[in-house]
Parts: C-alpha cells; structure tokens; sequence
C-alpha cells in the first residue's frame, strides 16, 4: 500500500455544510449511508440441530404474535419493519398474561403433527439452508402460523387476519417430509444440487413476490390497513432480513482510495468535480498495518445517569477492500455473538435444561469460534462485487460493541492536521471555494508552524486520455 490515502468529499461538507475541513473532522457512514446498496450484504444460510430449529420456529412465532397485538392495540396503520420487529426479544422478556399466550402457541404448533416433523425435517437437511430455500419454506408455512396465532389470541372470534384466502390455503397440505426427502435425495445424486435448489427456491421467491406485488395492486391487502397487509403477505422476508441485526454489532466506515484521478471517482463522490480530493499520511499500526490516526472513543466516564465518551488519538487500521465474485457466506447459528448470554440460552437451550451441540463453540466462547467470527465480520464489511473493483477502495471501521456510536455527532473523528498532506481541487471547482479552502489552510498552517502543505489541481490529459495532477508550485503559504 501507497503512504497516502485519498478521500474525496464535496465543498458544501468542507467549509459551510458540516464545517469538516475546519473542525478536522471524518464522518463514519453507516451501511445505509453508503453509495452500495449492498454494503455489507451477508449471504446467511442455516445448518443446526433439531433444538435450534425448534427454537427458531417458537421464536418465529414470537414475533409474529407481537406483531399482532402491537397492530390490533395501535392501529391498523401501525408501521410494522424491520426496524420495529422485535427480534432481540425473547419469552423470558413477556409479562405473565403474554407468556401464558404464548406458552399456549407453542404447545398448540407442536400438537399439530405436520408442523412438529418441521424441526427434526430441517435439522436433517444435508445442504445447508439458503435464504431463498428458507423462504420458500415459511411463505406457504407462514398462513398456517398467522392461523394459530389469530385463533390463540382470540378463539372464539379471531381477529379478521383470516379471511378466506387463508382459509383456502389452510386445506392444503405442506407435504414437508416429501419435500425434504426429494431434497436430500438430489443432494447426493447430483454435485450441481446446491445450484439447483437455487434455481428452484429463487423461482418460487419470484413468484411468491409477484403474487404479493399483484394483490397490493389490486388492493386486495388495504381494506385492514398497512400493518395487516405486511403480516398477511411479507412478513417472513421482513423477519429473516431482519435477524441479521442479532449476528454483528452496528458497524460504521469512512472510506479512501489509492489514487484520486480516477474519473468516475470524481464524477460520483467529488460531486461532478466540482468538489476535493484530501490526501492523507498513514502511520504503521502496532501490528505493521497502514493506519490512519484519529481521535477515537476508548470509552466512557461518569455515571450511569451520567455518563460521556473518551476520546484518545489512536492509530485505526485502514482495511483493504476486497472485490469478489460472491459476498460472504455467513453461518447464521454460530454467528449470534451480539446476543447476551440469556438470550443464548433461550436459542440453543429447551425447557429441561439440554444445550444444543450447535451452539457449543459460541456458548464456551472458544478462541477458535471467536477468531472465525470476527474474521466472518471482518469479511462481510470489507467485501463488494467486482463491478466496483475500479475504486480501489480503503476503509477505517468502527463498531458499537465499545461505544454507543448511534448519534451521528459522535461518528465525527478528528484527525491531526500533520497528517493532512495536500488538497487536490476538481476540475469545476469554484474559485470561490477554492478561496475559502486556501484560507483556511493558510491559518491553520500559521497555528501549526507548517510551510509545506500543497495544493494540486486536477486537469484533463491529452498525452494520456485520463484524468492528471499539477502541483500549485507558485501558491505559497505565508
């Protein structure tokens, strides 16, 4: 790796916007934020014993049934989402009238003999299970679930969830076993079954999808308001998009590249050339990594009620991202390390006390399960496809396993002006913020006693066809 990184940001974010040139500030993006709507994309697929399979499905109907009572207490236009769905909950969590509920459900899905083969079914399934296998699976089981739910909560009249479209679906069988067994028979008849059952499930999805997307458009799902149209048609999707929250900690990046001419580069992120380029000095980190050195939270002080962040100067490693053909594989069960030890309890545990042998390496918290799962999450956010391999991209992380970094204030790092080497202008940058920016500096320099930063300034090539640099040799800061 180059000594330098480069970071390309807008004027309005330097100077009147967010003030970041003047405060030495680098903002940390969340997934959301970033310009791939994949950021962070995690291909999940699940693999465990008949105790995490069972505890999946009860906790399955968990969150269905909270979803259910918070849309018939707050309304049918209560906005049901990922965001809302209450996933880190557990049965442990309810108040007694709620758990006798949900007791009660429980017992009701494993008295029904299709649905209590389901765990054993799944939990035999020689290839692991993908996302699209898996919703596949819990679309067509999902209306017989809404059934046991609606009818436990109120069984002398249920809740108006079932009408007769599922009634209809109710009359048919899920023919479980026979379509496991045509799905491990095809695992070791054929090398290509993984693709296969892909092609199959993806087909299936596509189709689920496109019958939901029909309804909505005819109106079929509005007549008992928005919550009620998302637990009668998507709410298995809303729910496995929304486990991924129990994996990994909330993570945030601020992004560099290796070289700034590139042409797209400015296009997108120097806001049509009208925009900066930062060059910054890396350090070597103690492990002989490229760093970036920024004022960094190690912690908080004061009390409980009461309590702020530290901040120290630190190097933070700057990571390589890597282009590839397929983002990271994730195994969902033995990747649940944002979850505390009573809510592992409840996943790989059962009423008597046994553990689940799924869970053995994440409950011992082994070195080796805890190596392989931050070099999972390490993976996962330093991953893109290869479309995007013409950024050649580097990226400092942080996560809130240590610090609470939800307010986007405290995602603002500052850096030291001694690593701030050059600011390179875009080939439409206004003179007018070119002034602002050469001011600043200039009385920045003064206060640090520097007479060697450098501007550059970015111009088409004919020689070479592409984007080039030319120093400011005669701008002298005084």
């Amino acid at each position: 790796m180059e000594p330098s990184v480069y970071r390309f940001r807008s004027t309005h974010a330097l100077l009147d916007g967010f003030h970041e040139l003047e405060n030495q500030e680098i903002y940390f993006a969340s997934s959301p934020e970033q310009n791939d709507a994949l950021e962070g994309f995690k291909d999940l697929f699940w693999r465990g014993d008949v105790m995490v399979w069972s505890n999946l499905l009860r906790h399955y109907l968990l969150c269905l049934m909270h979803s259910v009572v918070r849309t018939l207490e707050q309304g049918p236009n209560f906005q049901l989402a990922v965001e809302t769905l209450p996933v880190t909950v557990i049965p442990e969590d309810l108040n007694p009238d709620a758990r006798k509920l949900f007791d009660a459900l429980c017992t009701r899905f494993f008295e029904d003999t299709e649905l209590a083969e389901l765990p054993a079914l799944l939990a035999e399934r020689s290839s692991p299970i993908r996302r699209n296998e898996i919703l596949s699976l819990f679309w067509p089981l999902h209306f017989r679930l809404l059934t046991l739910v609606c009818t436990t909560l109120s069984p002398e009249q249920p809740v108006h969830a079932i009408d007769a479209y599922f009634r209809a679906q109710l009359q048919r069988s899920l023919r479980l076993k026979e379509s496991f067994a045509a799905l491990n028979q095809m695992d070791t008849k054929r090398t290509d079954s993984a693709d296969i059952v892909e092609a199959m499930t993806s087909k299936v999805v596509s189709g689920i999808t496109q019958a939901t997307f029909i309804r909505e458009y005819v109106g079929a799902n509005q007549s008992h308001g928005t919550a009620w149209n998302v637990i009668s048609s998507t709410f298995p999707e809303l729910y496995f998009n929304a486990l991924e929250s129990l994996l990994y900690y909330d993570w945030y990046t601020a992004c560099f590249v290796a070289e700034p001419t590139q042409s797209a580069m400015w296009g997108h992120y120097g806001d049509g050339y009208r925009g900066v380029c930062l060059k910054f000095k890396t350090s070597a980190s103690s492990t002989g990594r490229p760093a970036l050195t920024l004022r960094y939270p190690v912690g908080t002080s004061g009390t409980a009620k009461n309590s702020s962040q530290v901040y120290e100067f630190r190097p933070l490693e700057l990571d390589e991202v890597l282009y590839r053909d397929r983002y990271a594989e994730i195994d969902f069960f033995r990747s649940l390390g944002r979850l505390t030890h009573r809510q592992l309890a409840f996943w790989f545990g059962d009423a008597n006390g046994a553990m689940s042998s799924t869970g053995v390496d994440l409950l011992q918290e082994s070195e080796s399960w805890r190596q392989a799962y931050w070099e999972s999450f390490h993976r996962a956010i330093t991953t893109k496809l290869k479309g995007w391999q013409h950024e050649r991209e580097y990226r400092v992380t942080l996560h809130s396993m240590i610090a609470d970094l939800s307010d986007r204030s405290s995602r603002k790092l500052q850096y030291r002006f001694e690593d701030l080497e050059a600011i390179i202008f875009g080939m439409k940058t206004s003179t007018e913020d070119k002034l602002a920016i050469v001011h600043l500096i200039q009385d920045k320099c003064k206060k640090a006693g520097r007479k060697d930063f450098e501007f550059h300034q970015t111009y088409y090539s004919r020689q070479t066809g592409k984007v080039a640099t030319a120093l400011w040799d005669l701008v002298k800061l005084t």
